[in-house]
Formats: structure tokens, C-alpha cells, sequence
């Protein structure tokens, strides 16, 4: 069984995308790139068993996954995006996160952080002693990962769809969990209850 886990991208502690689609609902769209913790009681109400942060080092960010981590009983994840800043290591090790990604280059100096790896790039690299690795698809159609035999993959920047993890689900392959990106924020897409939860509008704005 294939895992699929939302992404929230957080710049400067605020939602990059929101809810869209939903005719007369701009303010709502709005109120939920202000207050990203929303998005995220969302994705727990609509029990995704995980969700992972993209972010960037600002104490803003910093503070909204310290404040899901806090008060939302789901697992958390974080993606770095750029250079590992120590308010960020400070926040890793005093929070309950279960896995952080970072580019390969970038976590030379600090244990049990998994690196991700370009599709492009994916025969370059060594395959010995990798417990788990995240590939970027590089927003190219999922395929199933050949000669991995024990690393645990994830995949991320993948175009996916219903169908496509479905027939996932029947192939043999180490690809275990599968990060949504900004596709997940549409309502063409498989997270209806989501969208149903927002136009309930159960929020003071």
C-alpha cells in the first residue's frame, strides 16, 4: 500500500497556495494562505495520516510547524528547501518529526536526515548503505524504481493521478509514500472532502 501525503509550502510562515476553484469563496482562499495552521486541521480532519512542510528558514515557518506540531495530533514532516539554518536543526531535534528531507548536498554534517535525489541523477548514485531516499520526479509521470532492493523510497514533484497510484499499488517496488504537491489544492483532485469541509466556511472571517 502506497502512502499519500499532503504538502504544505510555507514561505515566511504563510501558505503559498490555498483553496481554489470554489466560486465567491476569494476570502476564504485568502484566509487560509494567512493562516496555514488551517490547512493543516484540515488535512487531519480529513485523517491523511501525515503531512509534510516544505519551508524556508524563517522563524515565521519555523513557527507554524512548531505550532501543528503542538496541537495537532499528526505526524510532521519537513522538507528543506534551502541551506540548513540552526533555528531549524534546534527545531528538528525538539519536535516530534518524523522524517526531514534535504538535497543531498546540503546534509553532509547532520545525521538521520534523508537525502533527495533528482530523477536525472538517479543511476549517479551510489545505492549502498541507503535506507530511504526521496526521488524528485521532476514533474514526469511515476514510474516504478529499479535496483533498490533495500532502500525505501518516496516520491515527490511526481505527476500522479488516481490511476497512476493505483497501478503503482500492483507493481513490485520500494516506492512506499508519495508527497502531494500543489495538485492536491484543486478540486479535480481525489481530496474532495476537503474542499467540502471549506465550503462549509465553519471559520471566523
Amino acid at each position: 500500500m502506497i502512502l499519500t501525503i499532503p504538502t504544505i509550502f510555507l514561505e515566511k510562515g504563510k501558505s503559498k497556495y490555498s483553496i481554489t476553484g470554489l466560486p465567491e469563496f476569494s476570502k476564504l482562499d485568502s484566509f487560509f494562505k494567512e493562516n496555514p495552521f488551517e490547512i493543516a486541521k484540515l488535512f487531519r480532519e480529513e485523517n491523511n495520516k501525515s503531512i509534510l512542510f516544505q519551508c524556508d528558514n524563517s522563524t515565521e515557518s519555523i513557527n507554524i510547524i512548531k505550532m501543528v506540531s503542538s496541537n495537532l495530533d499528526i505526524p510532521i514532516q519537513v522538507l528543506i528547501n534551502s541551506n540548513i539554518d540552526p533555528k531549524l536543526i534546534n527545531l528538528l531535534k525538539d519536535n516530534s518529526l518524523i522524517r526531514v528531507f534535504a538535497s543531498a548536498d546540503l546534509i553532509k554534517d547532520y545525521l538521520n536526515t534523508i537525502p533527495i535525489i533528482k530523477l536525472s541523477n538517479i543511476n549517479s548514485i551510489s545505492k549502498t548503505n541507503l535506507t530511504r531516499i526521496m526521488i524528485d520526479f521532476e514533474k514526469k509521470p511515476i514510474q516504478p524504481i529499479q535496483n533498490f532492493s533495500n532502500t525505501k523510497i518516496s516520491v515527490i514533484n511526481a505527476f500522479s493521478n488516481t490511476i497512476l497510484l493505483s497501478k503503482l499499488n500492483e507493481i513490485e517496488n520500494n516506492i512506499d509514500s508519495i508527497y502531494l504537491g500543489n495538485e492536491y489544492y484543486g478540486t479535480h483532485y481525489a481530496g474532495q472532502l476537503l474542499w467540502r469541509i471549506a465550503e462549509k466556511a465553519q471559520f471566523s472571517i
